[in-house]
């Protein structure tokens, strides 16, 4: 057993090294194409770098048009009506013969107008900026030749306005519009014009749904031409599927119409047609069903689209308004309370009010951007306050971006009596009452622009009613308000000290026409509450800032306190060496090197001094240490 045993682990031992040796090869070169996979990756990212900056290529040096520019949008528009020109009248020119002898003139004429807006249109291309590494590229020839030698102009700009025109020469091909059809090929630029508009326009669901119309009749108007087409090659009144004989004697808009709605008819799948009759027939009939079957789709999937994109912010009011209900059911919440909730919803959406205006202007913008938009929607409001009339602009536009808009109900108290003033108020939208205790008398009406709350959260030192509020304020209606916070408030302040004591000093003013200030207290008190109100971060920077500012102090007054006793001991030891007080024992020369350590110092203290510490503190030329 042990002699089988044996055998077979030799024969295991024998197999696992051919193993090793046929596959081990293989797996090194495995291992070794990973390696150089994985540096070749390390290696594309640099390959794909963008080309370094040059700063000529930011200099204006000629004509350049600015994609951003309106007068951009407006080319684009004209652009876009020459290529809608070629797309629609080209293949009804070509389809309706009398539509193209009757008006030649007027048809060439226009086809060279818009092939002249085609050629300017290569050059404004040529001339058109972009951003390159966040800079605006506005050098000419750097933009000229990057457009001339793109794949854009040579594909599509370059062969859209190839001279085709040269073949009427041929009578074969006298007059036939078809050969405009390279025409079609500057249709980005109908697709550029959409995509912009798009994005400007203030209703973009309506521009959405004009898009799609548009879109929908070219379709059928391509295969209008195309169903009058095989009408004239299979003959007029040849079966029942085709145009009746008498269609020779129409006139060209009774044919279009006929065909039109023909096409309209079998695109939408909604009408009975004639049955075709020959195979032609049947392939192109089940081509057009084809097509209105995605047509179809196409029209009901974008407009479920638009429509749910249209009652999102409803659906959001819905999903909250469930929520909402579902919680109070949970809770059992009483009728009265349910159906005042419900209300202050609707309330919120049938006036599109913003349920988180912080959300919409962070969302995607820039810090300036929110800055204008915040100046554009609060500035005037806070204009109204009469502390903040003679502040710098610069105040004003930080507090701008700390208002906060809040909503209450009829009957909501926006503060109470004895409260504590955490923010100010401000009317934007509705009327308040001042009421009293129980609320049943209105004392004074607060309406549009008012301002209230103001003085409870300077923290005026001396004030009899201290940061507490004087007043009950009831809202009437549906009322929206901007709150301004006492810590937002504080934290601008404290960069502005000049307006800073100018609107302590307005709140003052207005504390003594009430006889509502004690100037015997001082300010120490408003600056303790004004710390209470930073948070634990700025606390934490203003302790570091103080420790920083008073280590500086010290580190001053030391080197000062040193240098005050070297100067003292300098001009002692001079009186004694005068008077022959003091003998020197030991002598230190000033080039001694800082290397020697023979000198007998103490032994714990020797290896914290140097040279330098020594001539510091020396007391003569020359230094005096006792054996």
């Amino acid at each position: 057993m042990e002699i089988e045993e044996q055998q077979i682990e030799s024969s295991n031992s024998k197999f696992k090294k051919f193993r090793k040796r046929i596959f081990h090869p293989i797996s090194r070169y495995r291992n070794k194409n990973k390696d150089e996979q994985q540096a070749s990756l390390l290696q594309e990212p640099n390959k794909k770098t963008d080309p370094p900056i040059r700063n000529e290529d930011y200099e204006a040096t000629g004509f350049v048009i600015d994609p951003q520019n309106y007068l951009y949008h407006y080319w684009l528009g004209i652009i876009s009506i020459a290529v809608a020109y070629n797309l629609l009248l080209i293949p009804a020119r070509y389809a309706f013969d009398d539509m193209d002898k009757n008006l030649r003139t007027v048809w060439i004429s226009l086809d060279y107008i818009f092939d002249a807006i085609y050629l300017i249109d290569i050059f404004l291309q040529s001339r058109t900026g972009h951003f390159s590494h966040g800079l605006f590229v506005r050098n000419h020839h750097v933009l000229s030749r990057k457009y001339f030698t793109s794949y854009q102009f040579y594909i599509r700009d370059l062969l859209s306005i190839l001279p085709t025109d040269l073949l009427y020469l041929n009578r074969r091909f006298r007059f036939m519009s078809i050969i405009r059809s390279n025409r079609f090929l500057r249709i980005h630029r109908l697709y550029e014009f959409q995509e912009l508009t798009e994005s400007r326009t203030r209703f973009p669901n309506t521009f959405r749904v004009g898009i799609l119309i548009c879109l929908t009749l070219t379709l059928i108007h391509w295969n209008c031409c195309v169903y009058f087409l095989i009408c004239q090659h299979l003959g007029f009144g040849s079966d029942e599927w085709v145009l009746p004989e008498s269609a020779h004697n129409e006139t060209v808009a009774m044919l279009y119409t006929y065909c039109f709605y023909w096409s309209t008819l079998l695109l939408s799948t909604i009408g009975d047609v004639p049955l075709p009759v020959k195979q032609s027939e049947y392939v192109f009939v089940l081509f057009d069903y084809f097509i209105g079957v995605l047509i179809f789709a196409t029209i009901i999937g974008n407009l479920g689209t638009m429509i749910s994109s249209q009652n999102l912010s409803r659906q959001q009011v819905s999903q909250k308004m469930d929520e909402i209900k579902r919680y109070m059911k949970f809770r059992s919440v009483n009728r009265k309370l349910e159906r005042k909730v419900i209300k202050w919803l609707d309330y919120l959406y049938t006036n599109r009010q913003v349920l988180n205006e912080e959300n919409v202007l962070n969302s995607d913008l820039s810090i300036e951007l929110r800055k204008d938009l915040a100046i554009k929607v609060h500035l005037e409001s806070l204009q109204q306050v009469k502390l903040f009339n003679d502040c710098e602009p610069n105040l004003l536009v930080e507090l701008v971006t700390k208002l906060t808009p809040i909503f209450f109900g009829p009957g909501d108290y926006i503060c109470r009596k004895g409260d504590i003033g955490k923010e100010m108020y401000i009317i934007k939208r509705g009327q308040l009452g001042v009421v009293s205790d129980d609320g049943k008398t209105t004392f004074v009406t607060l309406k549009e622009g008012a301002v209230f709350g103001e003085i409870s959260i300077l923290n005026i030192p001396g004030s009899k009613n201290g940061n507490r509020r004087t007043a009950n304020v009831k809202s009437i209606g549906y009322s929206d308000l901007y709150t301004l916070r006492k810590e937002d408030l504080w934290l601008v302040l404290d960069n502005y000290p000049e307006s800073l004591a100018k609107i302590i000093e307005k709140g003052k003013s207005i504390l003594r026409k009430d006889n509502l200030l004690d100037e015997t207290l001082t300010d120490s008190k408003r600056y303790i509450e004004q710390d209470q109100l930073l948070s634990v971060q700025n606390r934490i920077k203003k302790l570091v800032d103080l420790d920083k500012s008073l280590n500086d102090r010290i580190t001053k007054f030391l080197e000062t306190y040193v240098d005050s006793i070297r100067l003292f001991k300098q001009q002692l030891s001079k009186l004694e060496y005068s008077y022959g007080a003091r003998k020197p024992s030991v002598s230190l020369s000033c080039n001694i090197p800082p290397s020697v350590s023979t000198l007998r110092l103490h032994d714990n203290l020797w290896r914290y001094i140097n040279r330098d510490s020594i001539l510091r503190h020396a007391s003569a030329p020359f230094l005096t240490i006792d054996q």
